[in-house]
């Protein structure tokens, strides 16, 4: 702001009546001492690290799941939210809980209460499904 409209200034408001022009000078010369305060005083950076930086310590894996299986998870989402809707609302609370991620974390869990032939016989029907997929 220059010292020319730091005078102006101080005259419109010193002054006891204003005309509309008048008033109008004084906002905008208001507005423009406001703005030069603003950049005068230092502003604190935020990080902007949501969703770059992991707030977490999991390990990310990424791997990608056929539309077959997709469907897998699609059904099984669907069939929880009609037949047991109110046991989803009690267990787990939110409509988000039945996301992709939610239920492979799931079937990671379930996985450790299987026996080791039935994991070797679900691995071999998911490399199968693949050579199916691919023709």
């Amino acid at each position: 702001m220059t010292n020319d409209e730091q005078q102006q200034l101080d005259e419109l408001r010193a002054s006891q009546s204003l005309t509309p022009a008048q008033k109008a000078k004084l906002k905008s010369l208001e507005r423009k001492e406001k703005k030069a305060h603003q950049n005068d005083t230092p502003k604190t950076k935020r990080n902007a690290t949501f969703g770059i930086v992991p707030t977490t310590e999991l390990v990310s894996l990424p791997f990608r799941i056929s539309p077959a299986e997709k469907q897998i998870m699609i059904d099984r989402r669907n069939a929880i939210k009609s037949e047991d809707a109110m046991l989803e609302a009690e267990r787990l609370g939110g409509k988000d809980d039945l996301s992709n991620n939610m239920q492979m974390r799931a079937a990671l869990w379930l996985m450790k209460s299987c026996s080791n032939e039935e994991v070797i016989e679900a691995i071999r029907e998911v490399k199968l499904s693949m050579i199916r997929g691919r023709k």
